[in-house]
């Protein structure tokens, strides 16, 4: 290659470096693009930040305005409902949300009370032996057996109980309870069948009067109606069954005046006694005084009497008389009045 060839190729090289040479950023062009970028990075950074706290702080503002805002709006609604909603309705929505009232428990309490009802009828036997002559065929055995009619009944008594709270509902209670049926007239007509004669009855009549004497357990309800309390309860015991002037005359054959009981024709005996009752008590005020109303089923179990022989000149001499009587059931209403302490 000739000098001069060699003098074009360096020229043209010179010539391509300078020409890139202006393309490519020199290192203080590189530095300065740089910083510029980073400076707009960081102030992004800070427009977020201010950005973010702005919404925090208006969050709960916005959000104590919405309330304030809504608070009249909800009791103008409330007023609203209350005015269109029936007296029914709203009864109906308070009971809902107390569906039982509180009603506290008696502790110790007393009662009085009395009433009415029935007794039923139940079977009646009389047992003796007629002391006749051998002459006319000796002792005779008399079994008599017949009925005693129903009859109204009245009553009065008293109790003393403890009543304490079980749960939310119940209130039980035991308490000791007696009370006295008033006389009543039982009667029966009583038949003896004997081959020695062709009819032999009697016609009876047995003034009676009943103590009972009773342990009972009563289990009381609380209920949604403020002062009232239903209530379910039995009891068992004894009962003391009297008759005074008892008669046994002999209609046929007849014997005029002839009580076959005249040595003796009172009797009493014990016997079994049980109950079952329900009803409702009314609390009068806060005063612990309360009303109550109940139905009784009363049972008085079989029981036997003894009367006095019979004892007449004109008459052949008896032996002691037995009378048995089965059980009866008495169906009783009371009232009553209260008072716990």
């Amino acid at each position: 290659m000739t000098a001069r060839k060699c003098f074009i190729v360096a020229a043209g090289l010179m010539t391509a470096s300078a020409v890139h040479a202006d393309d490519i950023p020199s290192n203080a062009e590189l530095f300065r693009m740089l910083k510029a970028q980073q400076q707009t990075i960081s102030e992004l950074r800070a427009e977020l930040k201010e950005s973010k706290r702005e919404r925090s702080a208006a969050t709960p503002r916005e959000a104590r305005e919405v309330a304030t805002a809504a608070r009249p709006a909800g009791r103008d609604a409330a007023k609203e409902t209350v005015a269109v909603t029936p007296s029914a309705q709203a009864y109906a929505m308070y009971t809902k949300g107390s569906a039982v009232l509180p009603t506290p428990g008696r502790n110790a309490y007393v009662g009085v009370f009395g009433g009415g009802g029935s007794r039923s009828s139940s079977t009646v036997s009389q047992f003796g032996t007629a002391f006749f002559p051998e002459a006319v065929g000796g002792p005779m055995a008399i079994d008599a057996t017949g009925r005693t009619s129903s009859a109204g009944v009245g009553f009065v008594g008293a109790h003393l109980g403890y009543e304490w709270s079980y749960g939310a509902y119940l209130q039980p209670a035991l308490e000791i309870e007696g009370f006295y049926l008033a006389s009543n007239q039982q009667r029966a007509t009583l038949v003896n069948p004997t081959a020695r004669l062709e009819e032999h009855a009697f016609d009876t009549t047995f003034p009676t009067r009943t103590t009972v004497l009773l342990a009972n357990m009563v289990v009381g309800f609380r209920s949604p109606y403020q002062g009232i309390t239903p209530y379910i309860g039995g009891g068992i015991g004894a009962a003391n069954v009297s008759i005074t002037g008892a008669t046994s005359t002999q209609i046929d054959p007849p014997e005029a005046g002839i009580n076959h009981f005249n040595a003796s024709p009172d009797s009493s005996a014990w016997t079994l006694a049980a109950q079952a009752k329900a009803g409702a008590r009314l609390a009068l005020g806060d005063s612990g005084a309360y009303l109550f109303g109940e139905y009784r089923y009363l049972y008085v179990g079989d029981v036997n009497q003894v009367f006095g022989s019979t004892t007449y000149p004109t008459h052949v001499p008896t032996s002691p008389w037995t009378t048995s009587f089965g059980g009866t059931s008495h169906h009783l209403a009371a009232g009553g009045l209260g008072f716990s302490f």
